[in-house]
């Protein structure tokens, strides 16, 4: 075999190792972003209420007068009105609501996919009731493995929903 054909081989076994190994640490990185989602939903389900009451407030009573949130909109020298102001302050609220009930949306429509698994509780249970696997082995008469194997199954089907191939090894 010639020089150039076996460099050009070493070349693509290279390339091809590579490339394995970015498809790895993407699946790894989807599964670990899909932890970190499945984690924040219950804090986010409590921020989007507190947000919604708060925008409630600002919509009957207006915006608090020395609040952060309205000193950003008073910069470079604009003078803006109250109504201005409150106005500014609703959209941008408002857009942040929007974001979090997106986020949540997708969140549980992902989890219905599997909610007809007989493991379902080992992914609710850990991350939106913050449950020990030792609780959840005891709530569905199975051994602590069998739940952390079942939690892995079923988070690594939630990454494919949420991130698709990427998120394939």
């Amino acid at each position: 075999m010639s020089k150039d054909k076996m460099d050009i081989e070493n070349i693509i076994k290279k390339a091809v190792t590579a490339g394995r190994m970015a498809g790895e640490r993407a699946a790894k990185d989807a599964y670990k972003a899909t932890e970190r989602r499945l984690y924040a939903v219950p804090v986010l389900r409590k921020k989007l209420q507190d947000d919604l009451e708060r925008l409630a407030e600002i919509r009957q009573f207006g915006p608090q007068k020395k609040s952060s949130s309205i000193t950003r909109f008073m910069k470079n020298g604009l003078r803006l009105t109250a109504e201005e102001i409150q106005e500014a302050l609703i959209m941008d609220m408002e857009a942040g609501i929007a974001a979090d009930k997106f986020e949540l949306e997708t969140m549980e429509k992902a989890l219905t996919e599997i909610f007809a698994d007989e493991y379902y509780l080992t992914v609710s249970g850990r991350y939106l009731e913050g449950l020990s696997n030792e609780e959840i082995a005891e709530r569905i008469s199975c051994d602590v493995s069998t739940v952390w194997r079942n939690r892995k199954r079923l988070v690594q089907q939630l990454s494919v929903r949420l991130y698709g191939a990427a998120a394939v090894r």
